[in-house]
């Protein structure tokens, strides 16, 4: 019996670790996230990507040092009194921002709302101020973490001398009778310079809320309630002689802030960082360094930082220490230029990485710079080129004459396949002075795809003819005007853009047959224009192209034949002078004056090829 208890104490211990594998999840009806452990409960804002449930609403960020998931709400170290945790972006000193204090403190405005991932949740928002540019968070919490990973991706939209991100909290660290809003701040602890952790602890309890990150283009300040994305570099305590100090108490905000300069369309500029808990300061640096939180390795300690000890409380390590050398950091950017040449799309990508000796006070000393040259990026640019093709193939079939369906199957030397299907209806009326006028209408979609690109057209066809029956044979000439309605989605690399346009393809074309009861050849002139209108990709900057309208004259000549291998099968074959081969075969069926064909073929040219299935139905009055 007790083996039997044991067991299934194991199962149900095993299933509730499954259930609980999540941490992440959005609320329904308020669309705010939620990020829960045993150690950690945070609500992640729909509407400013921060940190929050919007105002004084529960939950804000609470800690459990004791693992049992037991969050008290008047522990919150967020949403007591003036709820204030956000983040900013100055781009070449224009500053803009958003704050979980209230809704109107978004001047970046939520895309699409929360992605809900397995242990995480990301936001994303664009300003209609700065065209082009974007932001993404993406929060993480593992299962038994006592820290939130955040991830900040900006994807410039122009080019700027320099950027900033600064990310912000007033942590009202409460976690036992005694503690208020009034923190002990302090930045750096032990072997982390004084750049990359901001510390708040409780005045009674001790407990610690810090920023803290790995990266090295990144900065630590402790401030006035400061929203500038630029302004959380340094502290705002001094002693009695005036002199800056990296601790002090007060009701103030923490921060970081990261800096870029020379950034051009399409860089990603990226922040590493996390919110770090403990019940002390040197409980939370430990479990971060073992973690590998804001950016770095797992139980590594990032290039150049001293080793972490437990020195105490942060203040009182703070306030025993001057500031030493800690080494050296790096800071790198990624570039991308997009060139064009064949149809084909070239990504170059460079990696500049700067580097710099650091020290405890954030002083640094001049970097040096490297450029790496990445793996480049392709893809193809010519959809819109290659559905063209195969309408035109199929455009080549039409004579419209009775209603007639079409289907056929297309494939591109650039390895694009797809289906042009479509309908044409078309008559003539015979006049007495032995010339016969017509028209026609016809309706074409087309479809292209390979492993990750499509292309759609859709075209609206008119068609205006006559003939005129001679001595040896018959005369046609004709006028036919498709307009075009085109859309695309394209791949390259990590990007990837949509685009739609519209266009016109319009030919004349002159035809002689000759009489004949086996065979009947056939010369023919075709001459016309295909237009596309000009046009702007949508998606990743990066990759994202400006095409100008383009106006393409093709001209050709035909020569062929027709022939009747029994009363119900005929067929054709044509040469035109553009390098295209057509071959058709049909069975003829005529009932009451209406003559059912069915007929299959093959058109060639030197970058594509179609199987064609046609159905038509003359009918004579």
């Amino acid at each position: 019996m007790r083996l039997f208890k044991c067991a299934m104490a194991f199962v149900m211990m095993t299933f509730c670790n499954l259930v609980l594998a999540d941490t992440s999840s959005v609320n329904e009806s308020t669309e705010m996230g939620v990020l829960e452990n045993d150690y950690v409960k945070a609500g992640v804002n729909k509407t400013t990507g921060t940190f929050g449930s919007g105002g004084n609403t529960s939950p804000g960020l609470m800690f459990d040092s004791t693992g049992t998931g037991d969050f008290n709400t008047s522990y919150d170290y967020l949403t007591p009194g003036s709820p204030f945790d956000g983040w900013s972006i100055k781009i070449d000193g224009s500053n803009s921002y958003n704050n979980n204090a209230s809704t109107s403190s978004a001047t970046w405005l939520d895309s699409d709302g929360l992605a809900n991932g397995t242990d995480t949740l990301t936001w994303e928002g664009t300003n209609p101020a700065y065209s082009g540019w974007s932001v993404e968070h993406i929060y993480s919490l593992g299962a038994t973490s006592k820290y939130i990973d955040i991830t900040t991706n900006i994807t410039a939209g122009s080019s700027a001398d320099t950027v900033y991100f600064g990310r912000y909290i007033d942590p009202d660290a409460r976690a036992a009778s005694g503690d208020s809003s009034a923190t002990d701040n302090v930045l750096g602890y032990s072997g982390i310079p004084e750049s990359n952790v901001a510390f708040s602890e409780a005045t009674v309890s001790r407990y610690a809320l810090g920023l803290y990150s790995t990266n090295s283009n990144v900065d630590a300040g402790i401030n006035d309630w400061d929203q500038n994305a630029d302004s959380y570099t340094t502290s705002k305590y001094t002693d009695s002689d005036g002199n800056t100090v990296n601790y002090g108490t007060g009701d103030d905000t923490i921060g970081l802030t990261w800096v870029w300069s020379g950034v051009s369309a399409g860089d990603i500029l990226t922040a590493d960082y996390a919110y770090i808990f403990g019940p002390s300061a040197f409980d939370a640096a430990d479990t971060a360094i073992d973690g590998g939180a804001g950016g770095g390795t797992a139980g590594e300690l990032p290039s150049g930082w001293g080793a972490v000890s437990d020195e105490g409380s942060a203040t009182d390590a703070a306030s025993s220490s001057g500031p030493t050398a800690v080494g050296t950091a790096t800071s790198s950017i990624t570039s991308h230029s997009a060139s064009e040449a064949d149809g084909v799309q070239t990504i170059a990508r460079t990696k500049t990485t700067s580097t710099w000796t650091v020290y405890s006070d954030a002083s640094t000393s001049d970097p040096t710079t490297t450029t790496e040259s990445l793996s480049s990026f392709t893809g193809r640019v010519d959809q819109i080129e290659t559905v063209n093709n195969m309408m035109q193939l199929t455009n080549r079939e039409v004579d419209f004459h009775g209603v007639k369906l079409l289907n056929d199957n297309s494939k591109a030397s650039n390895g694009m396949a797809g289906d042009v299907v479509g309908i044409v209806v078309g008559g003539q009326r015979d006049l007495d002075n032995g010339w016969a006028l017509g028209a026609g209408f016809g309706k074409l979609d087309a479809r292209a795809d390979n492993n990750s690109d499509w292309v759609e057209a859709d075209s609206v066809m008119f068609n205006v003819h006559a003939e005129r029956e001679l001595v040896d044979g018959s005369v046609r000439l004709s006028l036919t005007n498709s307009n075009v309605d085109y859309s695309l989605s394209r791949v390259i690399g990590d990007f990837s853009n949509t685009a739609s346009t519209t266009g016109v393809d319009r030919y004349v074309k002159v035809e002689w047959t000759a009489s004949g009861e086996k065979l009947r050849p056939i010369l023919g002139y075709t001459k016309g224009v295909t237009r596309v209108e000009g046009y702007t990709e949508a998606g990743s900057v990066q990759s994202a192209r400006t095409v100008a309208r383009d106006n393409d004259w093709y001209r050709f000549a035909s020569i062929g034949f027709e022939f009747n291998l029994t009363p119900s099968l005929s067929g054709s074959y044509v040469h035109d002078t553009d390098g295209t081969n057509s071959l058709a075969i049909g069975l003829d069926k005529t009932i009451n004056d209406k003559t059912l064909t069915l007929e299959v073929g093959r058109v060639e040219t030197e970058t594509t090829a179609a199987n064609t299935i046609n159905a038509k139905l003359n009918i004579m009055f």
